[in-house]
């Protein structure tokens, strides 16, 4: 991991500072130089940790483990535990640490380090973990200025590696290299890494995820834990190639919660008020069947928040935020260029059921991908540069649906919801023959205001025309 010059620069720094001992939720830790110590980062994850009763095989992976504080933690109650940490002398902490408190942890050199030069000696057993704990170094390397750090020390604070540590981590949860498919990683990150939010490098790889936890500090800085798992891994996945519509289907058929259901061609597809769905085979068009707890969830602005979440995890780059926007309370639309008026390029909507004691709510979202055999106003991914195939639009919009709906454990229950971004919402609009914009948004409408500062509460979209918009 580190050159031959690193390593001494290291031994040296070390010969000439002595550990700390640093007292955290009544354990005495020994923290050598270079080490992290438990902070406020440390005690996030720990309040996680308290709200996750060891379940399946009990087994639980710490990856860069620093003192050892969650590890101890974890194995006290009740956990089987392995920790890797990069730096000899954190793996060194831990061992000599847990053994001061009395528990067994299996320590290895070893993780997900600043480069990827070479495969490393895998550090756990891949896929073998019930629960995955890792407090990322999540600082940015242009944020750490002319600081003179040795490269342990900077290797765990520091995220140097070209695609990101949290793109790797995303990278190998995906390819099942970490928790198993019923288990659940949790990560101490930033919101955004660069411009692209973190539970988002989740989901583009199919991984659902939820922002649990956060802390702010005097500076404004931020930092959060997110939950991320294998989206609806009891739910049935099934595909056919003509259905009148995948909604009706999924409220008529023998489906179960997390179910799926995608089409080729759709004959009877429907949007708002009854109006038909324009199908061509390039499109996307696929419902999943949600808890019916979900029930009174669904608001006009819980459907402009859904919307708004398939539109960032389609955003591979920081332009294709530009170039897509969101329209109350369900639509997704797109342009090419500045100049240009918006086309709509899918949407979602909501269809239940109830007879008696049985209720079902599914959700439909249909994109269209190829711009071949489109109608006026209609647009499609691969006009702003984005270019995904059923399959893999299906594994990233199936990630959203877990992310926002699947009941995973019951301390996501307290996972915060994330307002709606209003720089991604079309805002110019016609009502009443005069210019209005969105002034906020509620449950059930929007408040629009005139020109003369008049307000106006709005419960229907059609009952206004929007600035820019191609007519449909």
């Amino acid at each position: 991991m580190f050159n031959r010059e690193n390593a001494l620069n290291e031994i040296d720094f070390l010969s000439r500072k002595d550990a700390k001992i640093s007292l955290w939720n009544d354990l005495h830790l020994v923290v050598p130089p270079t080490v992290y110590p438990p902070r406020e980062d440390t005690d996030l994850l720990s309040q996680v940790l308290k709200e996750i009763n060891p379940f399946g095989s009990k087994r639980l992976l710490e990856i860069g483990s620093g003192s050892g504080a969650l590890s101890i933690t974890a194995a006290m109650t009740g956990w089987t535990v392995d920790a890797c940490d990069i730096n000899p002398y954190a793996v060194a902490a831990t061992h000599q640490n847990a053994q001061t408190a009395n528990v067994s942890i299996r320590v290895s050199e070893g993780g997900i380090g600043p480069i990827e030069t070479q495969p490393m000696k895998p550090a756990w057993d891949s896929g073998a973990y019930d629960v995955v704990l890792w407090n990322m170094p999540y600082i940015p390397a242009e944020e750490a200025g002319n600081h003179v750090l040795g490269p342990m020390e900077e290797a765990a604070l520091i995220d140097t590696h070209p695609d990101g540590l949290l793109e790797v981590f995303a990278r190998n949860m995906a390819k099942n290299k970490l928790c198993k498919m019923d288990g659940m990683a949790f990560v101490v990150c930033r919101r955004f890494i660069d411009w692209k939010r973190s539970v988002d490098i989740f989901r583009q790889h199919g991984i659902a995820s939820r922002l649990l936890r956060s802390v702010e500090f005097d500076d404004q800085e931020a930092i959060h834990v997110i939950a991320a798992w294998h989206p609806f891994i009891s739910g049935k996945h099934h595909k056919v190639r003509e259905i009148d519509s995948t909604n009706a289907e999924m409220l008529r058929g023998n489906y179960s919660n997390g179910d799926s259901l995608v089409a080729t061609i759709q004959t009877d597809g429907r949007g708002r008020h009854g109006n038909h769905w324009q199908d061509h085979p390039d499109s996307f068009k696929g419902s999943w069947l949600l808890d019916s707890e979900h029930l009174l969830d669904i608001t006009p602005l819980k459907q402009l928040k859904v919307t708004q979440e398939i539109r960032s995890a389609l955003c591979s780059k920081k332009e294709h935020l530009q170039n897509m926007l969101t329209k109350w309370p369900n639509d997704l639309l797109l342009r090419e260029q500045q100049e240009l008026q918006w086309q709509k390029v899918g949407g979602i909507l909501f269809q239940s059921f109830s007879k008696g004691d049985q209720q079902r709510i599914v959700i439909g979202i249909g994109i269209n991908t190829n711009n071949r055999d489109l109608q006026p106003g209609q647009g499609s991914l691969d006009q702003i540069g984005i270019y995904l195939n059923p399959s893999e639009l299906f594994t990233i919009l199936n990630a959203v649906v877990a992310s926002i709906f699947e009941k995973k454990h019951m301390a996501f229950e307290l996972a915060s919801e994330e307002n709606i971004d209003m720089e991604s919402v079309l805002n110019n609009c016609i009502y009443r023959n005069q210019s209005c914009t969105i002034k906020t948004i509620i449950e059930q409408k929007i408040i629009i205001e005139g020109q003369e500062g008049q307000t106006f509460e709005i419960d229907d979209d059609d009952q206004i025309n929007w600035k820019n918009l191609h007519p449909q």
